[in-house]
């Protein structure tokens, strides 16, 4: 899987690139410091995944998501855990790291990618089903076993979800 890197640390590149060379089948292409020098490259160039920084200076990592206009599999990471809810407004994004990156973290986060890849290429053989999932409650990501639901009601614009140990309200609806 070929991916690029776009971060204006250095430091944040070298990190990265680090830990992508102790993943098998995934290689660092290029790096980029701005948005729009990946931008050009992309215009011209395939990638399988894209590790996005969120705050850069003048074209940010949301400048970017706006403007690209091809379909990516994008990788947000940033230092600021602020920003994961606005991330996956973004279809292209599959994941969102929390730097300082942490091995196990950044594999599971490329495994995603590798999942959603598997499902555009129609390979559903080693997809994995996930006994969790997330919502988002007071612009919190909290997880939520599938196991313990018992139930799931929609009640105007929000969700209850009832679970053995919690109920859990949801601003959202489930014609969504």
């Amino acid at each position: 899987m070929n991916c690029i890197i776009i971060d204006d640390e250095k430091t944040a590149r070298i990190i990265i690139k680090k830990l992508s060379s102790q993943v098998e089948n995934l290689t660092v292409v290029d790096e980029f410091s701005n948005a729009i020098q990946a931008i050009k490259y992309l215009n011209e160039n395939e990638v399988d995944l894209v590790f996005l920084d969120f705050h850069m200076p003048d074209f940010n990592g949301l400048d970017f998501l706006k403007t690209i206009n091809k379909p990516l599999k994008i990788i947000l990471t940033t230092s600021d855990p602020n920003f994961a809810i606005e991330a996956f407004e973004y279809d292209s994004i599959i994941d969102y790291l929390l730097k300082p990156i942490e091995l196990p973290r950044f594999i599971k986060a490329v495994q995603k990618v590798e999942n959603h890849l598997s499902i555009a290429n129609g390979n559903t053989n080693d997809i994995t089903i996930k006994n969790d999932f997330y919502v988002n409650i007071d612009r919190r990501l909290i997880k939520i076993d599938l196991h313990s639901i018992y139930i799931i009601e929609a009640k105007g614009d929000y969700i209850n979800i009832r679970t053995e140990e919690k109920n859990y309200i949801v601003h959202s609806t489930l014609k969504k």
